[in-house]
């Protein structure tokens, strides 16, 4: 009992490791009725790895039923053989068959089983794409007569250089139309799209010359590439250069541009060093990658893309949390846009394999994914130019702020050295002028009649020496300043330079609370300045001149009635207004010359 057990539990094992390695199994029957499209599930399928069968040999061959609805091998360099009969129970003798996405497949053969062999009724290759038999829409449409009330068995073999999956139905050619209208309004929205994007970028890079911009041009353009050949347009634009019908050599240029795009645009060499040298590793990579798929045909390259896009993951991502944490904040953007893009991508390749299921959301994975990375993208190269003006408008600011800083600090020390220089004349020189005059005037009243004239003319050259000695004091060093403060100050210097002159003051506001004591040695140089220019230039009438208080500021106005010479405003006037941030106009008539200095108001309490 227990032998005939064991007998019977080997039988059982060795009959589902028959099943399970395909030996007996049914064929694959789809009856044609009514309906419109019949989806091939599950469909039967042999493995042919060195692409060496012949027809004769794949009739003796055994076929395995596909476990998963929709065959997918993955990527892979081996060719594979599927075999489908149709019965025709309809009154339609025109069907057709319907494979996705074709420019995926290498190339597709299509034969029938007549009187015993296997006879070609269709073949594509992507070195001729497009061939008489083939329906010119993006999927491969075969047509199959198939008599009424017949039955037809057919033979289908397919190579890929990416996934080989094959995504079948047998379909009416209306309903086909029908079923691929929405796919073709997406795929015209997302390519329209995608091409408006790079006419942007083109536009921006010849008005600005900034090499981000030509390398995005061309990063987005290799990618709008990969989605062509995806949905099966790019035959009908580069028909001619069928070595571009490959994702490898697509996926490799697109690569490349990618590394070329996140160097410029995160300034790696700057903020992230280490990815930027790691960039370089990058390139040669995506070289090997479309130097494989130019010299060795087949899926060679995409199975190296399989295994190097989790590097580039790393690299951009890496690069552009790297950059962000430098505090360089385009890169948000940069990451955003990158993970949508692989996000649609992932999306796209789960379905593929079959983990995902086939729907309008997974189909169109790719589509959202590349939009949604072009628009941020393009988003942020926008910014980047707002942020880059931010940054200079920043660097001005700075340079500006310490533009002032150092020209404070150097008028700050020009009127420490003038006070000094002043103190030197009062304290030494003027002291021992007088001292000078006191002897001469002893002097004087002991000597006779005659030597007194001689001396009493010394001592008035020796006032008048210190007359002009007190005058220079007071142009160093305002001493009215400490005592009367800025009004006052200004009224003493204006009377005391034009002495000589027809001089009038109007309205005089007083203006010492308003200002600290530097600003108020920066607008009384100011004025004496002006007073100084004003004199050069000859006044030959009168001169009126006013301080009012008004709106924020004081303003100090200048009125000359006819000049010999142009008055010129000196360098260091400027200097002293750019620090108070104040300005001056200067406007010569036929009759007389206006000077109108406005200052802004600090302390206004």
């Amino acid at each position: 009992m227990k032998i005939k057990a064991a007998l019977h539990i080997f039988t059982l094992f060795l009959f589902l490791l028959l099943k399970k390695q395909g030996m007996a199994a049914a064929p694959f029957i789809i009856s044609l009725g009514s309906q419109e499209n019949y989806v091939i599930h599950h469909p039967m399928y042999l493995v042919d790895p060195t692409q060496q069968l012949c027809p004769e040999q794949v009739l003796e061959s055994s076929f395995h039923r596909s476990e998963l609805p929709i065959l997918s091998l993955g990527a892979t360099a081996a060719a594979v053989w599927v075999n489908i009969k149709l019965t025709n129970h309809s009154k339609r003798t025109a069907w057709h068959l319907q494979i996705d996405c074709p420019p995926v497949l290498q190339s597709v053969k299509v034969f029938r089983k007549e009187h015993g062999r296997l006879v070609e009724v269709f073949s594509v290759d992507a070195d001729r794409p497009r061939v008489k038999e083939q329906i010119r829409v993006n999927n491969l449409l075969i047509p199959l007569n198939i008599p009424e009330d017949t039955e037809s068995e057919y033979f289908i073999r397919a190579t890929s250089n990416n996934i080989l999956r094959l995504s079948m139905e047998v379909i009416t050619l209306q309903y086909a139309f029908e079923k691929n209208y929405l796919n073709d309004l997406l795929n015209g929205i997302t390519f329209g799209i995608l091409m408006a994007f790079a006419i942007y970028n083109l536009f921006v890079y010849l008005l600005t010359r900034e090499n981000t911009y030509i390398f995005y041009l061309f990063y987005i353009f290799f990618w709008s590439l990969n989605v062509f050949f995806y949905h099966g347009y790019l035959p009908d634009f580069f028909s001619s250069m069928s070595w571009l019908n490959s994702a490898g050599t697509i996926i490799g240029l697109a690569s490349l541009f990618s590394v070329f795009f996140t160097n410029s645009f995160l300034k790696t060499k700057i903020y992230s060093p280490f990815f930027y040298s790691a960039g370089r590793l990058m390139c040669l990579l995506s070289l090997m990658v479309i130097l494989t798929d130019i010299i060795y045909k087949g899926a060679y390259a995409f199975l190296m893309i399989q295994y190097l896009m989790y590097p580039f993951f790393i690299y951009w991502f890496g690069a552009g949390f790297a950059c962000l944490r430098k505090g360089y904040k385009p890169s948000i953007y940069f990451i955003i846009g990158f993970g949508s893009l692989m996000m649609g991508n992932a999306i796209y390749n789960l379905k593929d394999i079959d983990i995902l299921p086939e729907n309008i959301f997974t189909s169109t994975s790719m589509h959202w994914g590349t939009l949604l990375e072009s628009l941020i993208l393009s988003f942020a190269l926008a910014d980047r130019l707002n942020f880059y003006q931010r940054e200079k408008e920043q660097t001005q600011l700075k340079s500006i702020a310490k533009k002032k800083s150092f020209l404070r600090e150097l008028l700050q020390k020009q009127e420490n050295e003038k006070k000094r220089v002043a103190m030197e004349l009062h304290d030494n020189i003027g002291q021992q002028l007088i001292l000078i005059k006191n002897k001469a005037w002893r002097l004087q009243q002991l000597s006779d009649k005659t030597s007194q004239e001689a001396i009493g003319r010394t001592i008035n050259h020796i006032a008048d020496i210190i007359t002009r000695v007190r005058s220079l004091l007071h142009r160093l060093r305002p001493y009215q300043m400490d005592l009367l403060g800025l009004t006052e100050s200004i009224n003493g210097m204006l009377t005391e330079v034009f002495s000589s002159h027809q001089f009038a003051s109007q309205q005089i506001d007083n203006i010492n609370k308003f200002f600290d004591s530097h600003e108020s040695i920066h607008i009384f140089r100011i004025i004496q300045m002006l007073a100084d220019a004003i004199i050069v230039a000859i006044p030959e009438r009168q001169i009126n001149y006013c301080i009012i208080q008004s709106n924020g500021g004081i303003r100090i106005n200048f009125s000359i009635e006819k000049t010999k010479n142009h008055i010129a405003i000196v360098q260091d006037i400027y200097n002293r207004l750019n620090l108070l941030e104040g300005h001056i106009e200067l406007k010569t008539q036929e009759t007389d010359t206006l000077i109108s200095v406005w200052i802004p108001c600090r302390n206004l309490g």
